[in-house]
């Protein structure tokens, strides 16, 4: 496999020119179809774990964590660029890859090196993925599901959206044998289609198309809408706006899924209790409850002195930078035996267990 370092879409999403905002309009509409989820947890007094995989410059994410307050909401991005944008918002953030078969994302999601890796989560510790504009970045969307599915609890909600292929002006610009809008055939440059800006799109969907793939893995569809283009020439908007309540149309696709609720069990989900750390850390006690090694999925240990966390099982350490978790597979470092005992309060020295929320 590649080097992820010297992958042309990693380069690409590092670029200070490319476009890693989030349409808030877009953000909006998504953010509804979460609505009824959040007033059901308020009613039940139940804290939900969010993650919004792919939070590029946290834009949508700080409208969500607003919404939401009260919850645990944490943007996880791979882009370095897009992470310090982020912070500047004050958000949760961790700095972490998808698990797919090669490049991934809009706003630097990345190639997973030849290590393992994924998202430093348990499995089943998530009760809301939002997944904005990235699938469309992918080269192995399978892989991807399977560990959206891997993260999020029985009856967790992953709350999708990609362009449509088959929006409105695509249909014309097809019937005139222009290139559909968002469909590019280069990273240097766009070819054949209006527009300038070159973001990695390397797949398209229609609205059959999205849905077979997600209830290929197993996923249940709650609801389908659509949303406009923030781009679109002035003299359309209205059209655009209005074509917008018609998904089959819309430029942009929205869905709401579900993984399927195990038997006989209840949506309680988890308890809002979260212990309380040893000793003062840079990350909040309900962010450590939500991390995991990306390789094994298993917990970490905080280290205090070094400023990092610390899987014993593989003696790998990962970073923390301006408080982000670094927890990229093929940036970890390895760990001797001295600091290995000294973690791990085998001697003496300042270790707290990453807390482990009950499946």
């Amino acid at each position: 496999m590649t080097d992820p370092a010297s992958s042309p879409l990693r380069s690409l999403y590092e670029d200070p020119t490319v476009v890693v905002a989030s349409g808030l309009d877009r953000a909006r509409r998504q953010l509804a179809l979460l609505e009824p989820l959040l007033d059901r947890a308020a009613a039940a007094r139940r804290r939900l774990s969010i993650l919004d995989v792919g939070c590029g410059d946290g834009a949508a994410t700080a409208l969500l964590a607003e919404r939401a307050h009260g919850h645990t909401v944490v943007g996880a991005d791979w882009s370095q660029m897009a992470l310090e944008r982020a912070r500047a918002r004050g958000l949760t953030l961790v700095r972490a890859t998808l698990e797919g078969g090669g490049s991934l994302g809009t706003d630097g999601r990345g190639n997973l090196g030849t290590d393992g890796g994924g998202l430093p989560v348990p499995d089943h510790a998530l009760d809301v993925v939002v997944f904005s504009e990235v699938i469309e970045h992918l080269v192995d969307t399978d892989a991807a599901l399977d560990e959206l599915v891997r993260v999020l609890r029985p009856g967790g909600s992953l709350l999708l959206s990609t362009p449509n292929l088959a929006a409105w002006f695509n249909r014309g610009l097809l019937l005139a044998g222009v290139q559909p809008v968002f469909s590019e055939v280069s990273l240097k440059r766009i070819y054949g289609r209006p527009g300038s800006e070159v973001v990695g799109h390397l797949r398209l969907f229609t609205r059959a198309a999205l849905l077979g793939l997600l209830r290929g893995h197993d996923l249940d569809i709650v609801a389908v809408r659509g949303a406009a283009y923030h781009d679109t020439p002035r003299l359309l908007r209205p059209l655009d706006r209005l074509l917008q309540h018609v998904p089959e149309f819309a430029a942009d696709l929205i869905v709401h899924a579900r993984t399927p609720p195990a038997p006989g069990v209840d949506d309680r989900g988890r308890p809002d209790t979260v212990p309380a750390a040893e000793d003062r850390m840079p990350l909040s006690a309900e962010l450590l409850d939500l991390l995991a090694c990306p390789v094994d999925k298993g917990p970490l240990l905080y280290d205090a002195e070094t400023e990092s966390l610390y899987n014993p099982r593989l003696r790998r350490a990962y970073a923390i930078v301006d408080g982000i978790p670094q927890l990229l597979a093929d940036e970890a470092r390895p760990i001797g035996s001295g600091d290995h005992e000294r973690i791990t309060g085998r001697r003496a020295g300042a270790a707290v267990k990453a807390p482990v929320s009950p499946p």
